[in-house]
C-alpha cells in the first residue's frame, strides 16, 4: 500500500469523510495496558502529518478515527466466530488484522489457523475493506520463537493466498523487527503468571512487548504502510517531557 493508502487517507480527509482504522487481533492488538500502544501511536502521526500538510487542524482530527478491537486470549476461531458483529458491522475502511498468535499456545491445529485467518481477510476484502495483515515479532523465549517461527509459515500462506489483491498488505513484523531491540522491548513483569506459555507470576513476560516495543512497532507498520518515518527516540523521550504539549517524532 505505502504512499497510495496515504494518499487515500489524505484526500478523504480533504473531503471531510471519515477514515476509520480498526485493530483485531489479541492482546498484542489491544495492549490494554499500554499508554501509548502501537495502534495509538498511528493515530497520532496520521493525523499530525495532516495537520502539517493541510495546514489544517480541524479535518484531520475530526476525520481520521481509529479503534482498538483486540480481545485477549482469543484464538482464530474466536476471531472469525465475532468478526461480523465486533469489526464488520463498523464497516472501517482499513483493518489491522493480527490473528491466530494465541492458537500456537494452545497446539491448535495450523490447517484451522490458516483457514480461519483466510476466511477473515477474505470477508473484509469481499466488502472492499482495505487489510493490513500482520505478524508476531520475536519472543524473548527461544523455544517459544520455535514455535512463532512454525506459525509464520501459515502467516506466509496466508499472504501468498491474497498477495495480488490491491486492497491487501502483509507486513511481517517477525522478520522486520531489529533482533537486537528485542530484549529491550520485553521488560514488563507478569502480575499473574501464565501457564499457556509457562511463566510464573513475577517472572518477565516473554509475549508481551513494552511501551518501546510497541513503538518499534508503531515505526516498522508506519513506514511498510504509509510510507511515514517515525523517531521512536525523540517520540518516547519528548513523552516524558510534562510541558511539551505535541510529541516529535
Amino acid at each position: 500500500m505505502g504512499t497510495g493508502i496515504f494518499e487515500e487517507i489524505k484526500k478523504s480527509v480533504e473531503n471531510d469523510k471519515l477514515y476509520l482504522i480498526a485493530y483485531y487481533g489479541a492482546s498484542t492488538t489491544s495492549h490494554e495496558y499500554i499508554f501509548p500502544n502501537w495502534g495509538d501511536i498511528i493515530r497520532y502521526v496520521l493525523k499530525y502529518q495532516l495537520e502539517q500538510i493541510l495546514n489544517d487542524w480541524k479535518k484531520p482530527l475530526w476525520n481520521i478515527h481509529t479503534i482498538n478491537l483486540g480481545l485477549d486470549g482469543a484464538t482464530s476461531s474466536d476471531l472469525y466466530s465475532r468478526f461480523d458483529d465486533i469489526v464488520l458491522s463498523l464497516n472501517p475502511n482499513l483493518i489491522f488484522l493480527e490473528e491466530g498468535k494465541n492458537d500456537m499456545y494452545f497446539n491448535i491445529d495450523k490447517k484451522i489457523t490458516e483457514t480461519n485467518k483466510k476466511k477473515t481477510i477474505r470477508k473484509a476484502l469481499d466488502k472492499g475493506i482495505k487489510v493490513v495483515f500482520i505478524s508476531t515479532i520475536h519472543s524473548l523465549s527461544e523455544s517459544l520463537n520455535k514455535k512463532i517461527r512454525e506459525n509464520m509459515k501459515v502467516d506466509l500462506n496466508v499472504a501468498r493466498e491474497f498477495k495480488d489483491n490491491k486492497n491487501f498488505s502483509f507486513v511481517n513484523l517477525f522478520e522486520l523487527f531489529p533482533k537486537n531491540l528485542i530484549k529491550k522491548s520485553y521488560t514488563l513483569i507478569s502480575e499473574d503468571g501464565n501457564d499457556v506459555i509457562g511463566i510464573s507470576k513475577g517472572e518477565i513476560d516473554p509475549i508481551h512487548y513494552n511501551k518501546y516495543g510497541n513503538a518499534i512497532v508503531a515505526k516498522i507498520l508506519l513506514k511498510q504502510v504509509f510510507g511515514i518515518d517515525f523517531n521512536e527516540n525523540a517520540f518516547l523521550k519528548d513523552l516524558e517531557n510534562q510541558s511539551k504539549q505535541f510529541p516529535n517524532y
